[in-house]
């Protein structure tokens, strides 16, 4: 699932109470799965797809979400690299990022908590354990 030009635009200028967030990930599937999480938590949240890091920095010159989601394993540019070019970018570097991964390797953890990630995820096997995931990061509650 891809946002449109239009659509874009339009969240741009959306309300400022909502929450907009960007998951980064080869993976139309997972785009669906964290929809369905974030629509059982709470309805207001935007959430914007981008199928690879290419296609994430194009959309991070139209908007600033509030969250980055970054799948690990992709092909051409990996998330690590896509986490590297996405805090090169001054007016976003406060902005949290996660790696989202269905496992973890030590050195690519490491990597990316030194490059500005807040957190490297395990993918939950299920969306209730998403939900939560997603509920504790949204709203701040402890882990």
């Amino acid at each position: 699932m891809t946002i449109t030009q239009k659509e874009l635009q339009m969240t741009a200028g959306s309300n400022s109470l909502q929450k907009i967030i960007l998951l980064v990930d080869d993976d139309e599937d997972e785009h669906e799965i964290f929809l369905s999480a974030l629509r059982n938590i709470d309805n207001s949240q935007d959430l914007i797809c981008a199928t690879s890091c290419d296609e994430a920095l194009d959309v991070l010159k139209e908007l600033e979400p509030d969250y980055i989601f970054i799948d690990v394993n992709m092909p051409r540019k990996n998330g690590i690299t896509c986490l590297q070019e996405i805090k090169k970018i001054d007016s976003l570097a406060h902005v949290p990022a996660y790696m989202y991964s269905t496992g973890i390797n030590a050195f690519d953890r490491q990597r990316a908590l030194q490059m500005g990630a807040v957190d490297y995820l395990i993918k939950p096997n299920s969306i209730s354990s998403l939900c939560i995931l997603l509920r504790k990061i949204i709203y701040q509650l402890p882990f």
